[in-house]
């Protein structure tokens, strides 16, 4: 997923999102707003160091999920 795509789908991505990371707050959503970027940075504030291929592997399995392109993935258990 490109930044182009995490913006279009920013809205059916929050939920995902803050069920995934739970310690992301309404004020991060509101300052990622769609970027993905943002998206990483706001993660290694909240959990510190992130690898950035935790944030491409999950933005591009939700993409992928949405599109019907990898039907068989299932969410792990949220991060605490």
């Amino acid at each position: 997923m490109n930044q182009e795509q995490f913006g279009q789908f920013w809205d059916q991505l929050k939920a995902p999102l803050k069920a995934k990371w739970e310690k992301i707050t309404a004020e991060d959503l509101a300052e990622i707003q769609g970027n993905l970027a943002m998206f990483g940075a706001v993660l290694q504030k909240r959990y510190g160091e992130l690898h950035k291929e935790d944030v491409v592997t999950w933005a591009n399995r939700r993409y992928s999920h949405w599109t019907g392109n990898y039907t068989g993935y299932k969410d792990a258990e949220p991060v605490s």
